[in-house]
């Protein structure tokens, strides 16, 4: 069995979607990577029936779905955070683009980031999978500046000077038809960023001010951005 609709079904939807008309009540997903930010569309593998369930209730209904970061399941948050996964309290709304069932018992989803949330509260569920209540209200802003088409150049610029210094045959065109957050997902999968560290990506109050804040995370003792130098959890 295949469930598709066309890829850029993410991205019309995302163009025409308002926050006050976007459900409170969602399926999880815990996500480790990639990094699903609005204006992106990242691929998930749902193996675990409950994985499958949340997939097939969610194309059954609004095509939603909460796509979240773990936490460590040692870390102190993640202990007190009861009868659920334990994940960090800031996602991205996905809406999902495509489904293939690529094997027996294993969905590949294609979602599209729509708009940041916290999650507030925690919902029931029978089907395996975690509900959870959400508020978009710190991140109202995400779909006008995704329409506002954010460029960041220093970060284009890097990428492409890395590209060139290693000789390497990808076709720049491809990047320069990629979305600005795009490129911030791209570069933060690139560079040995920590979970809390590609947090602090999700959490950055203004969709503009990724590109700094990457740029700061990627900046050595010269004050020049680096793709090479180890990485410091954030205090």
């Amino acid at each position: 069995m295949e469930k598709v609709a066309a890829g850029r079904v993410v991205w019309d939807h995302r163009a025409h979607v308002k926050p006050e008309e976007l459900p409170t009540t969602l399926p999880l997903f815990p996500l480790e990577q990639p990094l699903l930010l609005p204006g992106t569309v990242v691929p998930f593998a749902a193996t675990e029936l409950g994985e499958r369930n949340l997939v097939d209730d969610a194309l059954e209904t609004d095509r939603y779905v909460a796509i979240v970061q773990p936490l460590d399941d040692d870390s102190p948050a993640a202990r007190s955070l009861e009868g659920r996964p334990p994940v960090y309290q800031v996602g991205c709304l996905g809406y999902i683009g495509e489904c293939h069932e690529t094997d027996e018992d294993r969905y590949l989803v294609l979602a599209g980031g729509v708009i940041r949330f916290r999650v507030i509260g925690e919902a029931p569920c029978d089907r395996g999978y975690h509900r959870v209540v959400v508020s978009y209200g710190e991140f109202l802003d995400d779909p006008d500046q995704l329409e506002a088409e954010l460029e960041f150049p220093v970060l284009r610029d890097l990428v492409r000077q890395r590209i060139e210094a290693n000789d390497s045959d990808m076709d720049l065109s491809i990047m320069e038809n990629m979305a600005g957050t795009e490129i911030v997902t791209a570069v933060a999968h690139a560079i040995p960023l920590s979970p809390a560290e590609r947090q602090v990506l999700m959490e950055t109050p203004s969709l503009r001010e990724l590109e700094s804040v990457l740029l700061g995370l990627m900046t050595g003792p010269a004050g020049l951005p680096s793709f090479d130098l180890p990485f410091s959890r954030p205090s």
